[in-house]
């Protein structure tokens, strides 16, 4: 028996969909190009609103929400997707390194063309002779402007194979291709409600570039800025606090995990310590250790607030030699 087909719609377009059958599978199939990236539910690439209909599987954190790559179909279905920008490849070259903090480095790159982003997404990197990797543009820690440089905070980790790299054999005018933008976790222009961003480690490079957008719209907006560290070398923030202090509309709080010693600027201690009461009337964006945020989630969701976050998940170590998988299944023997 063959299965049911069902009609699903989003927006202006529509498809056919087997009872069963993933949302995306079914959409690129049907001709309509939805946007997706790593087809596993975690980027939020393909999260899109259940208006009308039944799905199964693929529930994203707010009611009604769902990863189109995870989620089946099992009714006509009326679905909602915001317009995002278009995925675009961009070639640039390196322009500037610079060390932010112990093993942190700000990359800017200057592109062949600009194309259009929303603070708070993220591209891809390709440096020549190297892998793409995912991160999050940011603005300068110097300046609320934006000066139309695009700038990377990124963490050199031991063992990879990219960004120990930089410095080393990516330099300057190292070519790079930038590919994108991606995701959900974006500054939604034009709303008013208090703005509430959590950024731990280099995660505070697309929280950053929320707060300097979010003001350069409306210097009233009111901010809370948490900013994490676990440790404090690794605390590289302090330049872009110090441009927001005195500010009656943004409350800024640092927190450093292994605080060892009094700080001017910081406090010890876990950054959900230091979240305000929530409410519905509050937008949350978090970034950084997925523990953190998805601790940061519970909160918002539970209190009502609009929460957005993007998963950023370290790659897969290199593929096991036979002799280390016979290793494996005699242990596991």
């Amino acid at each position: 028996m063959m299965a049911k087909l069902h009609n699903v719609r989003i927006g202006e377009e529509s498809f056919s969909a087997r009872s069963g059958q993933v949302v995306l599978d079914a959409a690129l199939l049907g001709g309509v190009d939805l946007p997706h990236d790593c087809r596993a539910g975690r980027c939020g690439a393909c999260v899109a609103r259940v208006k009308q209909g039944i799905t199964l599987g693929g529930e994203g954190r707010e009611p009604g929400m769902i990863h189109a790559c995870q989620a089946r179909v099992f009714s006509d279905l009326s679905l909602e997707v915001e317009a995002l920008p278009p995925v675009v490849r961009v070639k640039g070259s390196v322009t500037a390194l610079a060390d932010l903090a112990e093993d942190i480095v700000e990359v800017t790159i200057a592109l062949e063309r600009p194309f259009v982003m929303y603070p708070g997404q993220y591209c891809k990197l390709a440096f020549r002779g190297h892998p793409a990797r995912a991160f999050s543009p940011t603005g300068s820690l110097l300046s609320l402007a934006d000066d139309g440089h695009i700038r990377f905070h990124i963490k050199q980790v031991r063992g990879g194979r990219v960004t120990p790299r930089i410095g080393e054999t990516i330099r300057q005018r190292h070519s790079v291709v930038v590919e994108g933008p991606y995701g959900h976790a974006f500054l939604r222009p034009g709303l008013k409600k208090r703005l509430v961003l959590v950024g731990s480690g280099t995660g505070f490079a697309p929280v950053w570039s929320l707060a300097t957008a979010a003001l350069r719209d409306d210097p009233a907006r009111r901010i809370v800025l948490i900013a994490a560290s676990r440790k404090i070398a690794g605390f590289y923030m302090a330049p872009a606090l110090e441009l927001l202090a005195g500010r009656s509309n943004v409350q800024i709080v640092a927190t450093i995990e292994e605080l060892i010693r009094d700080h001017r600027l910081v406090s010890a201690g876990d950054p959900l310590d230091h979240l305000p009461a929530l409410t519905g009337e509050d937008i949350v964006h978090a970034c950084g250790a997925p523990a953190l945020v998805n601790a940061v989630a519970d909160v918002a969701c539970a209190a009502g607030a609009q929460f957005h976050a993007d998963a950023f998940e370290a790659n897969a170590p290199p593929s096991q030699g036979w002799l280390d998988r016979a290793r494996g299944w005699l242990k596991a023997g």
